[in-house]
Formats: structure tokens, C-alpha cells, sequence
């Protein structure tokens, strides 16, 4: 009787991945949707409607890119945590996985368990912007300003647990409001305007403002100058320590998702980021092109989750 009930365990394993090789090597088979945690027209927007187009030929698939803002990105990263684990329904993940998960308490998914990542996109400094229409040209005068103005200072914010957000004002003593938006474009209106005093946006978000000249760059994070931005300091070189990284991008899945469905993913979007026009179309937003494929991203992944939880029990980063 054991015996039997081996044999017929074990054809039943078979059998299931057998199934399961059938349904992968038919994928994808319908359209494709791509969850974006923020609203559109952010870095995160941005960046995702220029991979599903390349990713949506490749798989000769559509690929339907949906905006699901709000609560720091976590509305959006916990549909995909949650949904079927059969390759059809994607996140558009950054840093903000790692310092949510780092910082928020109660969160309803957690990333290192509940998401798969398959492949990294691309990476770009965070830039320190202040609008054209106040009259501050330093880090150092951003700091008086905010010293002599503490009831009237304030920045954006699209998480509110933003290590570089939070550390900014602990490490230049200084407290300024945070105010929270759904995306980075829907707190530029008022960051042009003055109704900001300063913001710290991925490149992609604010370089073409900082071009038109309707944004000033004070600094970027990173251990290097940008490329883009070569006579803007680092932070480092501007006074402020501990701000030392860079956001990235990257396609992710829920957990439990076929390895082969997960590899054909990695595989096909190693190639659309290796694409001239991919490669031009980031650069123009500020995003260096730079993929990684799943089985190195994952440990990345890996090491910022652990990054950024050193740093925040380091600095006492905790948001409710």
C-alpha cells in the first residue's frame, strides 16, 4: 500500500510538472499587466511605458500598463504580491521595496518573500532640486533657509519612508514639513512654483526641468558626480554624509511563478534594454540603461533590503 501511494505521489508530481512546462512553454498566451505603484507621468511611469513597448513586441504580446498609486507604492506592490504567480500580472519595482520594507510597520506583503525579481532595468541618482524662483545656489544656503525659515520650509515626498528624505534633514539638523504626494509629477506643479522648498527625486523626474531652468541642481547621492550633471556635487562634496545611494528599477513577480516563465521574462527584457533606442530614450529621461538579469538581481535585490534596514536602524527610520 505504501508503495502504491509513493508511485502515485510521485506520478502525480510528474504529471503537475509536466502541466506546469506546458503552460511555460505556451507563455504568454494574452495580454500582459504591468503594475506601476505610482501615477503616471513619474520616473517609475516613465520608465515602465518605455519597457512594456519593447518587452510587448519581443513577446509579441500587449502589454497594459496600470496605475495603482498610493500608500507609499504599497497599493500596487501588494496587488502583485497577492496575484496569481502565472507570469501575467508584473510590478515595476524600485528602492522604494527596499525602504518600505525597512521603514513601514504592518505592511500586508513582504518583498523578500512575496516577490520574485526578474530583472533589473536601470539605475540613476537621486537629485536634490529646489525651484528656479528661490534665490538658493547651495546646499548651504538650502540649510540657512530651512534654519531661518522652520515654520516655512517644506519638500515632496512620494514615500514617506524615504531613507534619503528622512536622513537629509537629521543630518543637516534642520526640519522642514513633508509633504506627501501620489507621484513625482503631481508635486512639480508646486515645487516650480515655490510652494516646495526642495525635493529629492530620482534623475529621471527632474532632469528636464533642470534643463528648462524651471528647477535648480543643489546635489546628487551617489559616491560620483552624474554624468548628466557634472558641475553638481555630490552630497558628500556638499556637506552632507550618509547619502550615498542611487535608485534602480526593476520587473518583478509574484512569488511561486514558473522558474521557466521567470527565465523567458529575465531573458527577453535583457534584450530590450540592450536596444539603441531603449538605451537613447532612458538616457534623454536620465536613467542609464543597465540590466540584470534574475539570477543577479536577486541577490542585489538581496543586498539592498539589508542596506537599506542597516540604515534604517542606524538613523532610527520608522514610519506608521
Amino acid at each position: 500500500m505504501n508503495r502504491r501511494f509513493v508511485r502515485l505521489a510521485l506520478a502525480a508530481v510528474g504529471l503537475w510538472g509536466a502541466l506546469i512546462g506546458t503552460a511555460a512553454a505556451k507563455y504568454p498566451d494574452k495580454p500582459l499587466r504591468m503594475i506601476v505603484p505610482y501615477a503616471a507621468g513619474g520616473g517609475v511611469d516613465n520608465i515602465t511605458r518605455v519597457v512594456a513597448k519593447g518587452l510587448g513586441t519581443r513577446l509579441d504580446q500587449s502589454i497594459v500598463v496600470d496605475n495603482r498609486p498610493g500608500a507609499s507604492a504599497n497599493i500596487g506592490a501588494n496587488m502583485v504580491a497577492k496575484a496569481s504567480a502565472d507570469g501575467y500580472t508584473l510590478l515595476i519595482g524600485a528602492t522604494f521595496l527596499a525602504f518600505n520594507r525597512a521603514t513601514t510597520t504592518n505592511l500586508p506583503y513582504d518583498a523578500a518573500k512575496d516577490l520574485i525579481p526578474v530583472a533589473r532595468l536601470g539605475k540613476a541618482p537621486f537629485v536634490l532640486v529646489v525651484p528656479a524662483v528661490l534665490p538658493i545656489k547651495t546646499v548651504a544656503e538650502l540649510v540657512a533657509y530651512m534654519k531661518a525659515n522652520p515654520n516655512k520650509a517644506s519638500y515632496g515626498a512620494v514615500g514617506a519612508g524615504s531613507p534619503t528624505n528622512l536622513i537629509f534633514p537629521k543630518n543637516t539638523n534642520t526640519q522642514p514639513i513633508q509633504i506627501l504626494y501620489k507621484g513625482g509629477a503631481a508635486a512639480m506643479p508646486d515645487l516650480i512654483a515655490g510652494r516646495l522648498t526642495f525635493m529629492i527625486q530620482t534623475a529621471s523626474e527632474v532632469l528636464p526641468l533642470i534643463r528648462s531652468g524651471k528647477l535648480r541642481a543643489l546635489a546628487v547621492t551617489g559616491l560620483t558626480r552624474f554624468n548628466q550633471l557634472p558641475d553638481v556635487p555630490t552630497m558628500k562634496e556638499a556637506g552632507v554624509p550618509d547619502l550615498e545611494s542611487t535608485g534602480w528599477w526593476g520587473v518583478f513577480a509574484p512569488a511561486n511563478t514558473p522558474a521557466a516563465i521567470v527565465k523567458r521574462l529575465s531573458d527577453e527584457v535583457q534584450l530590450v534594454m540592450k536596444q539603441p533606442d531603449v538605451i537613447a530614450a532612458l538616457y534623454k529621461m536620465g536613467i542609464e540603461s543597465a540590466p540584470m538579469p534574475s539570477s543577479e538581481f536577486r541577490p542585489f535585490f538581496d543586498q539592498e533590503l539589508k542596506s537599506y534596514a542597516d540604515v534604517a536602524r542606524q538613523f532610527n527610520l520608522t514610519v506608521n
